[in-house]
């Protein structure tokens, strides 16, 4: 049965039909939200206090604590990843090693390795890697290609299965979205319902948001190993 149809179902138990046809509508409409960039509405006001629209006002920072909270958020979602892909991440690392150059403790020589346990690139003065592909022999490159070749079923399948997870998180987003709408009883605007049912749902609204992250996240990465196997299959032809 569809969220859509549970919306109903649950508004007619509570005796309110008005309320079924409006939440049908209006989960529908918001169910869309969960993984699309959010709009935020200006209030008319606003805009007559400046020819910017809002410029003077616009934040490009996170308020304080917010700018940690969320670095938290990410560092958990690139936790999700690299534990579902350990042997991906294996061989873009041993492709690394050999065209690029760690960075190394220059006292003790050590290697020094990021959150994930993987080595430091060297870097350019602008940000970009260091890196000279021309190590590369063809029996290395056939090597890669051939791990990256086999390794995507697998990771195929990792992504597909985080798919689900973020399509499983968005129904229960949904659920809870309607239940908070069709909660409250008496003459309640469907506005007034909404506001509720996204106060209802605000928790179970991220969780949905990051599952999806996740599942983006996941599916670029098997998207670039494909790119990869692809250009190294080209050189190797060439």
């Amino acid at each position: 049965m569809s969220t859509a149809e549970d919306v109903v179902e649950l508004a007619q138990f509570i005796g309110d039909a008005q309320a079924a046809k409006q939440a049908t509508r209006v989960v529908g409409e918001l169910a869309r939200e969960a993984d699309q960039p959010l709009a935020v509405d200006i209030d008319p006001d606003r805009t007559r206090e400046t020819s910017t629209t809002g410029f003077s006002r616009m934040r490009t920072e996170w308020r304080p604590g917010e700018g940690a909270e969320v670095a938290g958020i990410v560092q958990q979602a690139q936790g999700i990843i690299h534990r579902a892909f350990p042997d991906a991440f294996l061989v873009m690392n041993e492709l690394w090693g050999l065209v690029r150059e760690p960075v190394a403790d220059k006292g003790t020589g050590e290697i020094q390795t990021d959150l994930f346990g993987w080595p430091v690139w060297q870097k350019h003065p602008s940000g970009a890697y260091i890196e000279d592909y021309t190590r590369l022999a063809n029996r290395e490159k056939d090597d890669f290609l051939l791990r990256i070749t086999t390794g995507l079923l697998e990771w195929e399948q990792k992504a597909s299965t985080l798919w689900l997870e973020s399509m499983l998180a968005k129904g229960l987003w949904e659920e809870s979205m309607a239940t908070g709408f069709v909660a409250p009883t008496g003459r309640v605007t469907v506005e007034e319902r909404t506001q509720r049912g996204r106060a209802f749902a605000a928790e179970d609204r991220y969780h949905a948001i990051f599952r999806s992250a996740v599942s983006r996240s996941a599916e670029a990465l098997v998207r670039s190993l494909e790119r990869i196997g692809q250009r190294l299959k080209d050189s190797l032809t060439a």
